[in-house]
């Protein structure tokens, strides 16, 4: 009977732990997706992953709600956009069917005058709702010029 018990707890924490890498990894990469569509300016997944109540923080303090980040990523044009949004030390920590994520961004932005060259570090909250992956909360820790 001990055997088995044995057998059955190591069991289960190795498929909890495979749950857990598996989770993380879909996070890790629902979260570069992201940046990928605010560079495409992929409307719709965007429209798919940002929670209705998505909160932005930027490091300059300026707040935007989804809608207002929304507005911004339309307005963008061929001569004033990302030109790339690139993800590095990216660590995923989970609660459930919440998700942090902590890593920093390196971004260039197109616009009429300049190239921008930016990085930041950011922390980033995801809520899994109606079984979709909802990026909710995102806040620029830190923020420099390239």
């Amino acid at each position: 009977m001990k055997p088995l018990l044995l057998i059955l707890c190591i069991l289960f924490a190795a498929t909890t732990h495979a749950q857990t890498d598996g989770t993380s990894k879909v996070i890790d990469d629902l979260n570069r997706a992201i940046d990928r569509a605010v560079v495409n300016r992929d409307l719709a997944i965007l429209q798919k992953h940002y929670g209705e109540d998505f909160v932005f923080t930027h490091g300059t303090g300026t707040v935007d709600s989804k809608e207002s980040w929304m507005k911004s990523i339309q307005k963008l044009t061929d001569d004033n956009r990302f030109t790339s949004r690139e993800h590095d030390s990216t660590q995923v920590e989970l609660h459930g069917d919440i998700a942090i994520i902590t890593g920093k961004l390196s971004a260039v932005r197109l616009t009429p005058k300049e190239t921008k060259r930016y990085a930041l570090r950011y922390v980033r909250v995801y809520a899994l709702r109606k079984k979709t992956w909802q990026l909710i909360s995102h806040r620029t820790t830190e923020e420099w010029h390239l």
